[in-house]
């Protein structure tokens, strides 16, 4: 293979994070000329949940296989995606096929089990605010959730249990930490996906928010695992369900505040985000908002080793890791074609 990188945002973040994985790497949309005109010369195009390369692919004649974390929330595939020649869905509570097009290929969670074995705990709690990819035209939301949890964990008396807390997250949510917030912690980073992992499952405990990729890891590898208020709609529904799998305990979701309307699964990408956007925006600044996430936190750390269990147990029915399958049916398909391929990255 020859791999070659084009996106944006915080998936353009962690490639360049890891340099050695792709022979090239596009800054940029699929749309974009640059982008575009190597897509041209290219084999053909993996679209992770980029709809950009799915148009692009389509303009130009070439094979799309799309990959998708996030299926179990669309009520239709989008019109980008219904030409891939596979569609790899992962499966997740209340993923169906029906409306998908083309018929996705159900797989387990998109992740690769992670090198080297188990790590020795430190001790530590670390808080993973994530990506960090604010909408556009609200760049400033993300950086007002990292400041909003870290001063919540910090007045929740956490470092009275845990021997030290640390943050992990994209660059834009580490610049936004203040100075009296970053005295409280030991350490602020932004690392490489692997180098990330593996900081994880160090930890005594992971304060997350709940994103899919990473729960999903930490589950895998065996850490003590509690949640962030939701960041996005993605993380609104998953955060719901993980609650109900009985995953999640103790978690606070902005639906338990007054006034915080209840989403259902699958709303239209219009209808939904700019009412999740102005509800996270206003929570951000609420007093009452903070005092309830300050008392949920007190409980971090409690009660591991059944949260543990359960974890894995919720982690273990969603199948074995798909991978494997994705890369082994791409070598199959390619074994007679052209070995040039763009990987396309959304930018959440």
């Amino acid at each position: 293979w020859r791999l070659v990188f084009a996106g944006r945002g915080s998936a353009l973040e962690l490639v360049a994070r890891t340099p050695d994985l792709f022979d090239e790497v596009l800054e940029g949309s699929a749309a974009d000329p640059v982008c575009a005109a190597r897509m041209a010369r290219a084999w053909g195009v993996v679209s992770v949940m980029d709809r950009d390369a799915g148009d692009a692919a389509e303009r130009l004649g070439k094979p799309l296989f799309v990959v998708d974390s996030l299926a179990w929330m669309r009520a239709a595939s989008p019109a980008s995606f219904v030409g891939a020649r596979v569609y790899w869905a992962q499966r997740f509570p209340g993923v169906r096929v029906e409306g998908l097009v083309p018929r996705p290929s159900l797989i387990g969670p998109i992740l690769a089990e992670r090198v080297g074995g188990s790590l020795p705990r430190d001790g530590g709690l670390v808080i993973h605010l994530g990506g960090s990819a604010a909408p556009r035209g609200r760049e400033g939301l993300y950086a007002a959730y990292a400041r909003f949890v870290t001063r919540a964990v910090l007045e929740a008396g956490l470092g009275d249990r845990f021997r030290e807390i640390s943050v992990l997250g994209g660059a834009a949510a580490i610049a936004a930490l203040e100075a009296p917030v970053r005295s409280g912690l030991s350490c602020i980073e932004s690392l490489a996906p692997e180098d990330a992992r593996d900081r994880l499952a160090r930890a005594e405990a992971v304060l997350t928010a709940p994103g899919l990729t990473t729960t999903i890891e930490c589950f895998q590898d065996g850490t003590p695992t509690w949640f962030l208020p939701p960041q996005n709609y993605s993380q609104w529904c998953i955060l719901r369900h993980l609650r109900a799998a009985g995953v999640a305990d103790g978690a606070l979701h902005w639906e338990d505040l007054p006034e915080v309307p209840k989403l259902a699964d699958r709303m239209a990408a219009e209808v939904r985000d700019p009412i999740v956007c102005t509800q996270i925006e206003r929570l951000l600044s609420s007093s009452t908002a903070r005092s309830r996430l300050r008392s949920q936190l007190a409980e971090v750390g409690e009660g591991s080793e059944v949260r543990v269990a359960r974890q894995a147990g919720f982690s273990a029915s969603l199948g074995p890791l798909g991978i494997e399958e994705i890369a082994s049916t791409l070598r199959r398909i390619a074994a007679t074609e052209r070995r040039d391929m763009v990987v396309a990255g959304a930018s959440g």
